[in-house]
């Protein structure tokens, strides 16, 4: 049997195949095969890398978990008897399961990064949960982004593995101009990505409409999961949509100051979003934010109506603020290089603690 990594990133949209993209481009070429989604949206081209047809609405995902993924068990079978001592998964996925499966009766490590552990308010309900739950119980390994969604797998699931911490890395964008070329006296507030339950969306519009007479304008944009009350306004724009590679660069560029009202989390993939664009960011002090950004990495608030509208008000008059969180930011990017983080994985993959 030949030493190799088999990874899978069978994830269509969002910041998750781009995750994995970046911490594979940085592998040994010959260590790894990557399979991934044949539908992905956004991603990276990446040695070693093979298609799969996964699946792009309800219907498609039934059918094609009761025919299509069968049938590639069978016909990679025989390659990973021969050829993978480890799986590799950066990520939850539905179809990670059988693959686990197999991988344990084959008696061969399984390696899962846990983005959340306990998944948040609207995300899916009961079953997701406790599906995620069994892939996390029988993987071998575990890879937390922070140590907060360690403790939650641990205090509440009671599992506890062989693991690792390792931080996001950066989600470059080849679309974001340097912080330098912008004058950073606007007041165009930004958020950005999926837009779940959890992330406060509905606390920003509340402020927002408090606040208009002191910004230009707040742009919500992102796919949301459930039904969004929110209307645009005059100072008020949301854009419901999957976002581009090239849109989500646009709107950090057209943005002065990006905003996570989150009411929970577990880290979030945006913050690096902000941190390379050397953004000005104002945050709720929630979940495992703490682990990616310092105490004066930027403006620090409470998820409530008053502390948000303060912490924005303030960021938006105090040009010092933010010319020095943007010197942080500028500093924080060097420590979340992707070279960094791939060798840490690859090192606890192959047992090279």
């Amino acid at each position: 049997m030949s030493n190799k990594i088999m990874i899978l990133s069978l994830g269509r949209t969002g910041s998750l195949p781009l995750y994995s993209d970046n911490i594979v481009l940085h592998f040994p070429e010959k260590a790894y095969d990557c399979y991934k989604s044949k539908y992905a949206v956004e991603g990276i081209s990446i040695p070693n890398q093979k298609s799969l047809i996964t699946y792009k609405s309800s219907l498609t995902f039934i059918l094609n978990t009761l025919f299509i993924l069968p049938f590639y068990i069978i016909v990679l079978l025989p390659k990973i008897v021969k050829n993978y001592n480890i799986l590799y998964l950066p990520y939850f996925h539905l179809w990670n399961l059988p693959f686990i499966l197999l991988f344990r009766l084959l008696g061969r490590d399984v390696v899962l990064t846990v983005h959340d552990g306990i998944l948040h308010k609207g995300e899916n309900g009961f079953f997701i949960q406790q599906y995620s739950n069994l892939n996390i119980r029988l993987s071998t390994k575990l890879i937390y982004l922070t140590n907060y969604v360690k403790d939650n797998v641990e205090n509440t699931l009671k599992i506890f593995k062989s693991d690792i911490i390792v931080p996001h890395g950066l989600i470059k964008n080849t679309s974001l101009i340097p912080s330098s070329s912008k004058i950073n006296r606007g007041k165009n507030i930004l958020f950005i990505g999926r837009i779940s339950p959890y992330k406060g969306v509905e606390l920003l519009s509340e402020v927002i409409e408090d606040i208009s007479d002191s910004i230009e304008k707040c742009i919500i944009a992102g796919k949301s999961n459930y039904e969004l009350k929110i209307k645009d306004t005059e100072k008020l724009k949301i854009q419901d949509r999957y976002l581009s590679d090239v849109e989500v660069g646009e709107l950090l560029n057209w943005a002065d100051i990006l905003v996570l009202p989150y009411l929970e989390a577990t880290q979030s993939g945006v913050i690096t979003l902000g941190i390379n664009s050397e953004l000005p960011m104002v945050c709720t002090n929630v979940g495992g934010f703490h682990e990616q950004l310092n105490e004066d990495e930027c403006i620090w608030v409470e998820p409530n109506k008053k502390s948000l509208k303060n912490g924005l008000l303030y960021l938006i008059q105090n040009y010092a603020k933010r010319d020095f969180l943007i010197k942080q930011m500028q500093k924080k990017k060097s420590s979340l290089s992707w070279d960094t983080i791939s060798l840490q994985i690859f090192k606890f993959l192959t047992n090279n603690e």
